[in-house]
């Protein structure tokens, strides 16, 4: 079996958070030993959850590192904004003060969230794994400049769709052998329910 860590935002918030449970709701947990690491402690969705997953929450030294890195708090929502992390390594800085309760090796670690968030520096500087993996959720990108230093830490960069993988290419061709499309998962019986339900 292998151990697999996915690192999120939270379970909280918008599309690719509901991207997020599916992805998970569809893993073979007999081929899959799960642990969801979250930045935040935002649970709205964790109830869509239909398999039993292994939630840990990134540890900080103390709440001025918390608020820098928290998508919910103002101080981090600015440094990715402004892109601040590309010239003053403030996600380097938080990941000295960071840490997850247990941080085994794992086979595979992913950054579901993407967003030029501290996430991705997260995965990149503090977890030990074999294969490492980021996710982008959006053809816009005007935060990846935040978060463009830890690529080479990567070894593949999932765009959700052919146009977000081309975008990120053009920005970034020197990782373009790194670069693939990973579609989002879509529970279609469950889809096909609903329809029938509210139509």
């Amino acid at each position: 079996m292998k151990k697999l860590l996915v690192v999120a935002k939270s379970l909280g918030g918008g599309g690719s958070e509901v991207a997020l449970i599916e992805f998970l709701n569809h893993l073979d947990r007999s081929k899959y030993d799960v642990t969801l690491l979250l930045l935040d402690n935002d649970t709205e969705y964790s109830y869509r959850l239909k398999k039993e997953i292994k939630i840990e929450y990134i540890k900080f030294d103390n709440n001025f590192y918390r608020s820098l890195a928290s998508m919910y708090a103002l101080p981090g929502k600015i440094i990715k904004k402004i892109k601040l992390n590309k010239y003053l390594p403030i996600y380097n800085l938080l990941a000295e003060h960071s840490r997850m309760p247990s941080l085994p090796y794992y086979d595979i670690a992913i950054d579901f969230y993407g967003y030029g968030a501290f996430t991705t520096a997260f995965l990149a500087l503090n977890v030990r794994a074999r294969k490492k993996a980021v996710w982008l959720h959006d053809e816009r990108m005007p935060w990846i400049r935040n978060v463009e230093q830890y690529f080479g830490n990567y070894d593949r960069i999932f765009g959700v769709s052919k146009a977000i993988k081309d975008t990120f290419n053009d920005m970034y061709p020197k990782y373009k052998e790194k670069s693939d499309v990973f579609y989002n998962v879509i529970d279609v019986p469950d889809l096909k329910l609903k329809c029938n339900t509210k139509c």
